[in-house]
């Protein structure tokens, strides 16, 4: 469950992927440096012509337009040659003129080059003059793609000058440029003294910059101290940035403390987030000790979350000891919680479908039965769906046997479509129970 972290995650994968061969060039390419004026020898004087009619002045000199180069190359149909072609040649134009590829570029709304032309125009202009960058970023940032130029942008800004990014933060615009904008300086910032980031974060006076800046500090946090990464996020973020920083240390802390991450569910609310953690929890601690595992699993407050945690504890178990986890289930009194419990734990029974069964028909409940008889035909087909389907053909009763059907008819689809439609177009059933089998599950 772990996810990446840091500015990377961040950006989209079409600004990545149009990072051709030239651009690593521009990328690293130190802005030009002056000229000299060329030193001419004094030329000796001549004598004066004959007085005649001033010619009318010439037109300056002008540069040759770049424009129908750049259009040839955007012209080529094949993507990454029209990147390799196009972007080199107007990384040239931008060192050279900026001002020229910046009119070029205003010419390139519509065309799918412009994200990358923009980033690039923006951090060559951003080197020298950031707060210009930032100017022109809020005219010409217009879409989600384009948003990631903050990205970038903060993150040099932060590499090169805190404190300057921290003051060029007040010229984004609010949303979600400005998310990710605090994103990216937050991570950056967090690479470098994470301590700093952190007391940052938990002073901004916005909440919405809080909550961001917060989250990237506390993913720093987390695999250095996972318990106060957890608390802190507990305590101070929102929305889904808990469950990014809630969840990872979580699994962190469970693999070095599982005891001691039992104990920090219970400063998350009931929640999604509580139910996932717990399931890391259930696991570490049954590589150490399934009974004492199963012992906590069942102190759960929650019904459904006490389910999932006992049934990958019985998951682990039954890698050490398969029988002794499948008689734990066989043994369950009856309830809801056995037919959750038996419907899941049947998937690792079903690698032996023979033994599956008879394990199956042991259970205290039809209903328990039921749906490990699901499971089990599900899991078959698999590896033999013919076997599978002939097995839930003969179980004896409805709506089990059309559910079995239903099951192992959906995983030999998602393998072998036209194999598994054939099958059902030559069998005997009926066409509500093949069209029950076909529905939307």
């Amino acid at each position: 469950m772990a996810r990446p972290s840091g500015i990377l995650s961040w950006l989209s994968a079409a600004t990545v992927a149009l990072a051709a061969a030239g651009l690593t060039w521009w990328w690293h390419a130190p802005a030009p440096k002056p000229i000299a004026p060329s030193v001419v020898a004094p030329i000796a004087p001549v004598p004066p012509a004959p007085a005649v009619a001033p010619a009318p002045p010439a037109p300056p000199a002008r540069a040759t337009s770049p424009q129908p180069e750049l259009d040839a190359a955007l012209r080529l149909a094949d993507p990454q040659k029209r990147a390799q072609e196009f972007f080199p040649k107007f990384a040239a134009l931008l060192a050279r003129d900026s001002a020229t590829a910046l009119e070029y570029l205003r010419t390139l709304r519509r065309a799918p080059e412009y994200p990358q032309a923009l980033l690039m125009t923006l951090d060559r202009l951003g080197r020298q003059d950031p707060r210009h960058a930032l100017e022109l970023a809020r005219e010409l940032v217009t879409t989600r793609e384009d948003r990631h130029v903050y990205l970038a942008l903060f993150d040099r800004f932060a590499r090169e000058n805190v404190p300057g990014a921290i003051e060029l933060l007040a010229l984004v615009p609010a949303g979600e440029s400005r998310e990710m904008a605090v994103r990216a300086l937050a991570d950056s910032w967090s690479r470098i003294n994470p301590d700093a980031t952190l007391a940052w974060a938990q002073h901004l006076p916005d909440a919405a910059d809080r909550n961001v800046a917060l989250e990237s500090a506390l993913r720093e946090l987390a695999p250095r101290d996972p318990t106060r990464a957890i608390t802190l996020a507990s305590q101070s973020l929102t929305g889904q940035s808990v469950e990014r920083v809630v969840l990872p240390a979580f699994q962190i802390l469970a693999g070095t403390d599982p005891k001691r991450a039992s104990a920090l569910l219970e400063l998350l609310p009931p929640s999604d987030i509580q139910t996932l953690a717990a399931t890391d929890v259930a696991r570490a601690l049954a590589q150490r000790s399934p009974e004492e595992a199963l012992a906590w699993a069942k102190s759960l407050a929650i019904d459904f979350t006490q389910w999932l945690a006992i049934t990958n504890v019985l998951f682990v178990w039954a890698q050490k000891d398969q029988l002794a986890a499948a008689r734990y289930v066989a043994e369950l009194p009856p309830s809801p919680g056995l037919d959750y419990i038996a419907g899941q734990f049947a998937a690792v029974m079903a690698q032996k479908p023979p033994d599956a069964i008879l394990w199956a028909e042991a259970l205290a409940t039809e209903s328990a039965r039921d749906a490990a008889f699901v499971t089990i035909a599900s899991t078959w087909a698999q590896r033999a769906p013919l076997e599978a389907l002939r097995w839930a053909e003969s179980l004896p009763r409805e709506p089990l046997r059309t559910n079995a059907l239903a099951g192992a008819h959906l995983n030999w689809r998602t393998r072998d479509a036209p194999a598994a439609q054939a099958w059902l177009d030559a069998s005997a059933l009926p066409p509500a129970t093949k069209a029950k089998i076909l529905a939307p599950r």
